[in-house]
């Protein structure tokens, strides 16, 4: 029996199984379901329906006497259909409103502070991206001297991010050359993205060769191995404390794996760039995708002009998710109007 033959009975049943885990953490027996949902099944009945979603592997038990609870296949199933999604008026998000009108700083400012918002509000631990710097316009450029033959070359992009390295020349250049280049560079890079100026400069490296433009060749070079490295995707993470505290955990192994997660980013970048790519809300349920069974991940993406980041939350598998989904893509949402320079609505 494939997902889509359950039949309307399994689907009711599996979906009270769920909806009692993400409220308890806990199994239901078929007679306790019964009488918390009013059903006029049969416990016979309910134990039979019971048995075959095992079969299916949607439920499973402790032991043989003990009631039932959602695997994460059951719980993938639920997400995606049965799950009602709360509607947005109900939920009283009208306070992200007054939370967004009182930021104001760089994009990722906003962004950091939106994941603080949504750890907040849901508990959780919150997780975010910038946007791919590489299709970001540059803002300017600024070649300054620091120290005697030391200089800061420093890219202003879209939103406030930057990128900086230190420069070290043969000797001390005069400050008439310093904003010869300083300029020469705004005029070569300015409103262009990043992609855009990486074949510009290669062009450039290539073509200048008098003695009169050797530091300037240099900065180029060094310009153009600063838009040229590969950057590993950071993740802003908030609220670690606030789910360790919400899960009360007392099992070491799983407190580790959490920590684990986190601190390596690794797999969770991949799972929100992949948000980026798909453009859309997705929900990642455990060891389905490599996430420590017992843990999901929820994530949206925002825009920033035609660049893309994602934010989400990270948490325990019997997260609410009929409000969770709502809020993450609502905030993503908002975050877009906001880094866009739009007014809020909804």
């Amino acid at each position: 029996m494939s997902e889509k033959e359950l039949s309307l009975r399994k689907k009711t049943i599996l979906g009270y199984v769920v909806d009692y885990f993400i409220e308890t953490g806990k199994s239901i027996g078929s007679t306790q379901l019964i009488s918390k949902n009013k059903l006029k099944w049969s416990s016979a009945t309910v134990r039979k329906e019971f048995s075959s979603l095992m079969s299916l592997g949607y439920l499973s038990q402790n032991h043989i006497s003990s009631g039932r609870f959602p695997t994460e296949k059951g719980i993938s199933f639920y997400i995606k259909n049965i799950l009602n999604i709360d509607d947005l008026s109900d939920l009283n998000l009208t306070f992200l409103e007054d939370e967004y009108e009182r930021l104001d700083g760089t994009l990722d400012y906003v962004i950091n502070e939106t994941g603080t918002i949504l750890s907040d509000f849901t508990h959780l631990t919150s997780l975010a991206t910038l946007p791919t710097r590489n299709t970001l316009k540059i803002k300017s450029v600024r070649f300054l001297n620091i120290t005697k033959n030391n200089y800061l070359l420093m890219l202003v992009l879209e939103g406030g991010l930057a990128e900086r390295t230190f420069i070290k020349l043969e000797r001390q250049l005069p400050d008439t050359h310093v904003n010869k280049i300083s300029n020469y560079l705004n005029e070569l890079t300015l409103g262009l993205t990043i992609d855009q100026v990486r074949k510009i400069l290669l062009d450039k490296i290539n073509k200048i060769r008098n003695d009169y433009d050797e530091f300037l060749v240099k900065v180029l070079r060094i310009s153009f191995e600063l838009l040229d490295k590969d950057k590993k995707t950071d993740i802003l993470v908030n609220g670690k404390n606030t789910l360790i505290k919400f899960l009360n955990i007392g099992n070491t192994k799983f407190y580790e794996n959490i920590l684990e997660v986190l601190e390596e980013q690794d797999l969770l970048s991949s799972l929100l760039e992949s948000v980026v790519e798909d453009s859309c809300t997705k929900v990642f349920i455990g060891s389905q995708n490599g996430i420590p069974d017992g843990l999901s991940l929820v994530a949206a993406p925002y825009n920033k002009g035609k660049s893309y980041g994602s934010l989400g939350v990270f948490g325990p598998s019997r997260m609410n998710y009929s409000k969770i989904i709502p809020i993450v893509s609502y905030a993503a949402k908002v975050v877009t109007k906001v880094v866009n320079g739009g007014e809020f609505d909804e």
